[in-house]
């Protein structure tokens, strides 16, 4: 049997989806490395799901904007979606965000009404780290802040555990670099470390970007999923002998040969026979984006 089957390009196509129906993104000028710009707009945004709010030491909201901050707090907490205090670049589906990737730091404006898809902008913003479960509210900075290492110094000082992982151990950098000097790094694609105060370094608490700007995040994830797929086709081919007669009952004849396209759910992958309606379970997904593990005991049969 000849399969003819490119789960790479049916995952394509899903992520294109996820991000034109779900992102309100314009996917159109998306012509190669679709899963880089998925992974990069899935980083820049904030998930809805509630979360525990830490404050810095010295964490301070201008009294004009504090209504603003009461409002991003409820919100946290709440569970509410928070992407409309984002940069107005997340629904650009090429835009990076280097100080997210270079240090793992997200921006959000303070404004309180909402103009369009957005909170109002603000001069203002307040900077925070984001993980699953934790908001860390870094302080207030304004647009010219976005290479200054007070904010790495800041978690590094309030939240050192949180971080820790990212320590150069044994490394002190010789002097440290200006918010010039790293902004210029930047804004030609290079990695920098951040040395603060008491001597240790980091390595990019966001893991870093590429020269096109996309996060190492992004790349790293496009390639386990690849991989991930190539394992999956290869699947595919160890169960025919399984779903032979299964087929044939429905009509295929040998010799022929038969599409095969990838299917996702919430809970699983799945080989779409698209021509004789049956799919069979290859690989439960993980909590998360997605898996990275190959199951070999693919042998229930599900039909479309």
């Amino acid at each position: 049997m000849k399969l003819v089957m490119d789960f790479k390009a049916d995952w394509h196509e899903t992520l294109k989806e996820i991000m034109k129906s779900e992102w309100g993104l314009d996917t159109r000028a998306i012509t190669e490395d679709v899963p880089v710009h998925y992974f990069n707009a899935a980083q820049r945004r904030i998930t809805a799901t509630p979360r525990k709010i830490l404050v810095s030491d010295d964490f301070h909201c201008p009294a004009e904007h504090l209504q603003g901050w009461e409002k991003i707090k409820r919100s946290v907490i709440e569970g509410k979606d928070l992407n409309p205090h984002l940069s107005k670049f997340i629904g650009r589906v090429k835009k990076t965000d280097l100080l997210l990737s270079d240090w793992g730091v997200h921006h959000l404006h303070l404004g309180t009404v909402l103009e369009g898809r957005y909170m109002a902008r603000t001069g203002p913003l307040l900077f925070a780290r984001v993980t699953k479960e934790v908001f860390y509210a870094i302080n207030i900075y304004t647009h010219d802040d976005f290479a200054d290492a007070e904010i790495v110094e800041v978690i590094h000082r309030n939240w050192p555990k949180s971080i820790e992982r990212w320590i150069l151990r044994g490394i002190r950098q010789e002097g440290r670099l200006t918010s010039d000097q790293r902004e210029a790094l930047r804004k030609k694609r290079y990695n920098s470390f951040v040395q603060v105060s008491d001597g240790t370094t980091y390595a990019p608490i966001g893991g870093g970007f590429v020269f096109s700007g996309h996060s190492v995040h992004a790349i790293t994830e496009m390639d386990k999923e690849h991989y991930l797929l190539e394992e999956l086709e290869r699947l595919v081919v160890d169960l025919l002998p399984e779903l032979l007669p299964e087929l044939e009952q429905r009509g295929y004849l040998k010799g022929n040969e038969a599409k095969v396209s990838l299917l996702l759910t919430d809970l699983a992958y799945f080989a779409h026979f698209t021509e004789y309606e049956i799919a069979t379970e290859l690989q439960k997904r993980r909590p998360g984006p997605w898996s990275a593990v190959v199951s070999k005991n693919a042998k229930t049969l599900k039909w479309a």
